[in-house]
């Protein structure tokens, strides 16, 4: 038994050592997920981000609608969320989205914008929005949204994820 643990804490450390790395070549300066000012939520872990960016979870702790504002599908910021929190290539991502209504869910509404800039506009305009931006557009939409800490990190700091 202590033996299939410790092969399992290393493969574990391997595939997120690995999507680590993957990701820090991704973005030089990485990602940032921004919330509505009114939104309760500070930090959140990377299953529950992944679990917002699929559809899984429709609503933040105050009952509130998620509303996903995504960057374009052909922008490097859309593909390295992809590639560093979903784990699922684009085509994967679409596929999952559009079962939803085979599964019995609701169709997810995602608002595609053009530009970090644009997508905080959105998303301090609607309470429920979020949104993955360049880590480093963020201070330009300083005061407007709420830029939340990843498995307990801030943007920038040592041990941040994205």
């Amino acid at each position: 038994m202590a033996r299939y643990r410790l092969r399992f804490a290393i493969a574990t450390l391997v595939f997120y050592g690995s999507a680590l790395a993957a990701h820090a070549q991704c973005l030089p300066g990485g990602l940032a997920v921004i919330v509505n000012k009114s939104n309760p939520v500070e930090s959140m872990s990377m299953a529950q981000l992944r679990k917002l960016i699929l559809g899984d979870v429709r609503a933040w702790q105050d009952h509130k609608a998620v509303a996903l504002v995504s960057r374009d599908p052909s922008t490097k910021v859309y593909q390295c969320a992809l590639s560093s929190i979903v784990r699922l290539s684009p085509a994967e991502y679409q596929r999952y989205v559009m079962n939803a209504e085979f599964r019995g869910d609701e169709p997810m509404a995602i608002q595609v914008v053009d530009s970090d800039a644009q997508a905080a506009r959105i998303v301090s305009g609607t309470a429920g929005g979020f949104a993955i931006v360049e880590a480093n557009s963020v201070a330009a939409s300083a005061g407007t949204v709420k830029v939340l800490h990843i498995e307990g990190k801030a943007v920038g700091q040592p041990g941040y994820p994205l």
